[in-house]
């Protein structure tokens, strides 16, 4: 067998035309001596107008990037990195320098390989594998629900850093408040700390106080003696607060308390004592308070609408549970919990499509997990077929306001804008800032989120700027 070890150069052009690898050859100088067919279906353009562009031409003409046969002159070490082509396409490169007899560099040899579809496959696994990991975790925490931990709380990040806290708080006999909009699980969450407190066994006794009429408060919470008022129980009557001895009172919508009654608790807190409506016998308290609200009660501070001492007595621990908005990583778990629990409720066989779960995701939930709640009850109860489709439900996705879509903030280099020091120009900056950001929220809560702040910080800002800007 005769092997012919000359090939011409239309052959050897021809063997390396065929290669799915990218062949490209630059001489000492940046010039490109050669370009295989390779190239031109990745940077789409022909070899021919390659051939003799320097490496500042080439580089301008952006056909791939980043550039690395100039760091390998430069270095004079072989490299391999990826590239990105403008025609999208994913290389991997490996750029080798070719020395001549004195040790200077004679050609570098760039190989470059597609990996656009590899990377994609990667990309593509890579989601998977943090989907799956998302389910498991899903899966996890519904395996681990026993009925301890609330079912609308789940595993976001911030809800996973606050029940730790709140466990700990549990444990105490401390007064607790707790701060969110309506709907985001404050009678749970105040549920749980009972569950999770020294005396388990006890009462849980709650209260709204916006319910109850002013004028009848008082008997509700502390009772009444025997022939207190005309129409009274001949035997008197046992209050919350007597009823919920050795557990837990709590005061939902506290801040709907008139600031009478308020006066009253404060005492209570103080004293751990009280007198019945119409008694004479001391009475006294043995049960820890939870009190919660949806109103921002520092501005009611602010409006003398609550009492900042008794604020303080209630905040001895302050729980602040975030809106259904700030963990949607958890609207799918809590939709499919409900879900769940509905079509056992109403025994139906009721599922959601893909297209609900993404509006799920878009919607801003207002009502927070209440909403969310009663929407999927609705819709289970309602729907005639077994899948829950977007038409079923009263909500739509969000308009995008193009008006607003990009907001600005306000410009304040006005002319008096540098006002002496540093210090001083620093503090009337941060004065407009927050003057602004409240007169927008309405809220120290709002204008905490907004500035990404805390709600504390937040309010003593708002007491410090705002209330003698009024």
């Amino acid at each position: 067998m005769t092997i012919n070890k000359k090939i011409s150069y239309d052959i050897l052009k021809k063997f390396l035309d065929y290669s799915p690898n990218e062949i490209y050859v630059i001489d000492a100088q940046g010039i490109v001596c050669y370009a295989n067919r390779a190239v031109e279906e990745h940077c789409g353009t022909k070899c021919a107008e390659l051939i003799g562009k320097n490496n500042t031409e080439i580089s301008l003409a952006n056909y791939w990037y980043p550039r690395l046969s100039p760091r390998v002159l430069k270095e004079k070490i072989p490299m391999t990195i990826e590239q990105y082509t403008k025609t999208g396409r994913t290389l991997l490169t490996t750029a080798i320098p070719i020395f001549n007899s004195e040790g200077n560099i004679e050609y570098i040899i760039e190989n470059s390989r597609d990996i656009t579809e590899n990377k994609k496959i990667t990309n593509d696994l890579t989601k998977a594998n943090k989907l799956i990991a998302r389910y498991k975790k899903e899966l996890e925490a519904l395996r681990n629900y026993s009925g301890d931990i609330p079912s609308v709380f789940s595993y976001s990040e911030r809800m996973m850093k606050l029940i730790p806290t709140i466990h700990k708080i549990a444990k105490t006999n401390s007064t607790v408040l707790i701060l969110g909009e309506s709907g985001t699980g404050k009678s749970h969450m105040a549920n749980y700390i009972h569950k999770n407190s020294p005396q388990p066994d006890g009462p849980f006794i709650s209260i709204n106080c916006a319910s109850i009429p002013d004028e009848l408060m008082e008997s509700e919470l502390f009772g009444y003696a025997r022939g207190a008022f005309t129409g009274a129980n001949s035997k008197g009557n046992s209050g919350l607060i007597e009823l919920a001895n050795n557990g837990t009172l709590f005061l939902d919508e506290i801040g709907e308390l008139s600031l009478k009654m308020q006066a009253k608790l404060l005492q209570v807190l103080q004293d751990k004592s009280y007198y019945k409506v119409g008694g004479r016998t001391l009475q006294h308290m043995n049960c820890r308070i939870v009190a919660a609200t949806n109103r921002d009660i520092y501005k009611m501070i602010q409006d003398k609408l609550f009492r900042e001492d008794l604020y303080y007595r209630l905040n001895v621990f302050e729980v602040e549970l975030p809106p259904l908005r700030d963990r949607r990583e958890e609207i799918i778990s809590m939709a499919l919990y409900f879900l769940k629990q509905f079509n056992n409720k109403y025994s139906r066989k009721r599922k959601f499509s893909e297209e609900v779960l993404n509006l799920f995701l878009k919607y801003s939930w207002p009502g927070n997990v209440r909403e969310l709640s009663n929407i999927i009850e609705r819709a289970v109860v309602i729907n005639k077929g077994t899948v829950i489709d977007s038409i079923d439900l009263p909500i739509s996705e969000p308009a995008i306001d193009k008006d607003n879509s990009k907001k600005t903030q306000d410009n304040y280099f006005t002319e008096d804008f540098f006002c002496g020091s540093l210090q001083e120009t620093l503090d009337y900056v941060e004065k407009k800032i927050i003057i602004s950001a409240y007169e927008e929220t309405k809220s120290s809560y709002k204008t905490a989120q907004k500035l990404k702040i805390s709600q504390s910080k937040a309010s003593r800002l708002i007491k410090k700027y705002c209330t003698n800007n009024k």
